[in-house]
């Protein structure tokens, strides 16, 4: 993969956000979430790892039955099989990786 500039891609929208594929492979997909406050990822449980990494702003991240704050410049990560989410507080990008399943399907 060619380097690639995360702030050309960066899009925030009123409503509903829509994350951006930055990188797939049979086995990683990474989406770019430039989220306004109170857009989001509703908690859900998934098959996948994930593995984010917030890149400015701050969010609340649901991790099983715990809500924690994430902030610029933290990383977090849940197992496969186990509740994840994300709400803005304010605004922010975030990298949000899923890994072990295809790229094929390109939902986060």
């Amino acid at each position: 993969m060619r380097p690639l500039r995360l702030a050309e891609h960066c899009r925030f929208r009123p409503g509903k956000f829509l994350p951006e594929l930055v990188y797939g492979s049979d086995r990683v997909r990474v989406f770019l979430l430039c989220l306004e406050p109170g857009q989001g990822l509703p908690a859900r449980v998934d098959s996948e790892e994930m593995f984010c990494c917030c890149l400015e702003g701050k969010a609340r991240l649901t991790l099983g039955e715990e809500t924690v704050s994430l902030s610029a410049g933290e990383i977090a990560g849940a197992d496969g099989g186990a509740v994840r989410g994300i709400e803005a507080e304010e605004r922010c990008v975030v990298l949000w990786a899923h890994l072990g399943r295809g790229s094929g399907s390109g939902q986060v």
